[in-house]
């Protein structure tokens, strides 16, 4: 019989992974990438131990680092020998993931989705203002909508939960409005306070 010693076990295949890996910062010599297939995994774990392989077997590599708490792992390099773009999509692809997405360009997506949509809410709220005559805006319809339904819900008693329960409904409609004029409601509590006290006097 013949035993084999000293030979290291190859690693398992890692299972093709339905999401990217993320470039999150890089500058020459230094790129961290992230990954969800990374949080919480262990050294052993197939697709973390072949995107560290991926690494450590390219020419100028100098160092690897995981973070299981935020899957994110970073990489030190020779920037004279290695391509930062060669080295990222070969850890992808050995790691099983699909691709890379710079998650510098998935924020600048969101904030721009972000700020198209409060623009679409000025515009609505400009022409809600022109439709009342400048007598109300959002601030005060949003309030009245939900003091509308929570009286319906009241009044239909919805055992469907089709309509939001009435008491969320008016809670809501009272903190609204009250962020939303939370100056006019400090300028009439001090008012009132100094009218009091004026009347003490």
């Amino acid at each position: 019989m013949t035993l084999s010693v000293g030979l290291p076990l190859p690693n398992p295949r890692p299972e093709p992974k339905n999401e990217p890996l993320y470039l999150v910062h890089h500058h020459p010599g230094y790129v961290r990438v992230r990954a969800e297939a990374f949080v919480g995994a262990s050294d052993e774990d197939p697709t973390l131990s072949a995107a560290r392989d991926a690494a450590e077997s390219a020419p100028g590599f100098r160092s690897w680092s995981h973070n299981a708490k935020t899957g994110s792992a970073v990489v030190q390099y020779d920037p004279e020998r290695l391509d930062v773009d060669d080295l990222v999509h070969d850890i992808a692809k050995r790691a099983a993931l699909l691709g890379v997405e710079n998650e510098t360009d998935r924020a600048t997506d969101r904030r721009r989705l972000v700020s198209s949509f409060l623009e679409g809410v000025q515009e609505l709220n400009e022409v809600v203002a022109h439709v009342t005559d400048d007598k109300a805006d959002l601030r005060e319809l949003v309030p009245i909508a939900l003091v509308v339904t929570s009286v319906v819900s009241f009044i239909k008693n919805d055992d469907r939960g089709r309509l939001p329960q009435w008491s969320n409904s008016l809670y809501h409609a009272y903190r609204i409005f009250m962020h939303w004029h939370r100056r006019e409601v400090r300028t009439r509590e001090r008012e009132a306070r100094q009218k009091a006290e004026d009347d003490a006097r």
